[in-house]
């Protein structure tokens, strides 16, 4: 007896099959996490390569509690203590190894050209210096908010995402203890552009 397919199972079928199609481009959405180093320790004459002060720890935990269920795929740091320490509770709780990456003008293009190309569909977290946070931006193709990062500039979070059609968009945050100089622009505020977005994670 020959299986016939019949109109109910076969309309179920192209169901399933348009939905895993919807939920295949869904997952080419790439987002990219970058935040500024947590505090070092204010001290003169300063360090070389300082680790992370007592508010610079916090801060680590506070990023490390904000993207715990991100599912972070990937971390990558600048080649210094305080890029390391900044990534560490994180990489801890996510078992990640952090990458490092190098912060030349020729290490930003390289390393936003390989997370583009080799984490579509991911989430990735990349720790960066003052002067290398605006340069990540533009070589992943997103708005620089800021002519310079302030070196009071510790708790903004930029969110970079890259949808499937080479869009992209960029949101900011404020997270963990405020300590910054420059205000983030209204327009990249989540609550802005998206007014369905909550910020439970802010100390504001």
């Amino acid at each position: 007896m020959k299986n016939v397919l019949r109109p109910a199972n076969f309309f179920k079928l192209f169901f399933i099959c348009l939905v895993l199609s919807n939920f295949g481009a869904f997952a080419q959405k790439t987002t990219i996490y970058l935040v500024r180093h947590a505090e070092t320790p204010v001290t003169l004459p300063k360090a070389d390569d300082p680790v992370l002060s007592e508010a610079g720890q916090k801060r680590a935990e506070d990023l490390a509690k904000l993207l715990k269920g991100k599912h972070i795929k990937a971390i990558y740091v600048a080649a210094n203590k305080r890029s390391g320490l900044t990534a560490r509770p994180l990489a801890v709780k996510a078992k990640i190894l952090p990458r490092v990456y190098e912060t030349d003008s020729t290490g930003v293009k390289s390393i936003a050209k390989a997370l583009l190309k080799n984490f579509q569909g991911n989430n990735v977290l990349l720790i960066a210096d003052t002067n290398t946070l605006m340069p990540l931006l533009a070589a992943l193709g997103a708005d620089t908010p800021f002519a310079a990062v302030s070196e009071q500039d510790y708790d903004m979070l930029y969110k970079v995402t890259v949808k499937e059609n080479g869009n992209v968009e960029l949101d900011l945050d404020y997270y963990g203890q405020k300590h910054h100089e420059n205000d983030i622009p209204e327009k990249y505020l989540p609550e802005i552009n998206h007014p369905e977005n909550i910020r439970p994670f802010t100390n504001y």
